[in-house]
């Protein structure tokens, strides 16, 4: 992967490369989609602006990266004869995609965050996508187990932790021991906002201080993204007529609030 930088935004640019030979970039892929959508080489180079024979460079390159071939051409061959993707070069044309997918979102935490990125959840976001707006990295810090369930107390960053109640199995299942990593997932409506100097009395067991970045509303529900510090936000979906009664707006110092059993935790 490499990241070209300007004023303005990062391009991830994603490349295949099989030892001493060259890389297979999204200029390849192209040509393997052309391909596939014409059934010619022919027609597939001049639709991407290759010559004929780059395009026959880069379908080699594309058969040598893979076990088998990517494209097979039918009868006539370099003299312009037909040809067919492979199931394996549809496979290389939907690998490449959803890599690229997942790099771009990796990319938008460094662009588009003010504040620094977790390396550890930039890694996460490459391997996994939720309907969760919440997803946080996190170090096991105590376990707290009786025979049913098991409280689970979360390193969030140096000042925030957050306390998550499982299963006894679940922890079992997932190992969840002291000084392990795992990702906490938490959806956005089941996070609660409060206003005031001092933390409302609640029974949630996580109540964290914060302050909100901005709303976006909507026409039935606000968007809150709240700054909790340590270079994380919470995002917390509520009605518009709350937000408008807490009267939520940049800068308004808030408290997010959710059950222990509204944490869902998951392991790589």
């Amino acid at each position: 992967m490499r990241a070209f930088m300007s004023t303005d935004k990062v391009d991830t640019v994603l490349s295949f490369r099989s030892v001493g030979r060259s890389a297979i970039g999204r200029d390849r892929i192209q040509l393997l989609e052309a391909v596939a959508s014409h059934g010619s080489i022919t027609k597939a180079a001049h639709v991407v602006g290759m010559s004929y024979k780059t395009a026959w460079d880069s379908i080699d390159a594309m058969n040598n990266l893979l076990p088998r071939p990517a494209v097979v051409a039918q009868t006539g061959g370099r003299q312009g004869g037909g040809a067919i993707v492979t199931d394996d070069g549809l496979a290389l044309i939907a690998a490449f995609h959803l890599l690229e997918k997942r790099l771009a979102r990796a990319t938008a935490l460094l662009t588009d965050s003010e504040s620094p990125v977790d390396p550890l959840s930039l890694l996460w976001s490459l391997g996994m996508k939720t309907s969760a707006r919440n997803a946080f990295r996190c170090k096991v810090a105590e376990v707290r187990q009786d025979t049913v369930s098991v409280e689970v107390i979360l390193s969030l960053t140096d000042t925030v932790s957050l306390a998550a109640t499982i299963t006894a199995e679940s922890a079992s299942d997932l190992q969840i021991v002291t000084g392990a990593e795992v990702t906490a997932l938490i959806k956005a409506p089941f996070i609660l906002l409060a206003t005031g100097k001092t933390a409302p009395q609640i029974s949630t067991r996580n109540c964290i201080p914060g302050v909100v970045v901005r709303r976006e509303d909507g026409a039935v529900n606000s968007e809150i993204i709240v700054d909790i510090g340590g270079g994380k936000r919470l995002i917390a979906n509520i009605s518009r007529e709350s937000a408008e009664k807490l009267q939520l707006a940049a800068e308004s110092p808030v408290w997010a609030m959710f059950k222990s059993s509204d944490i869902i935790l998951a392991i790589e």
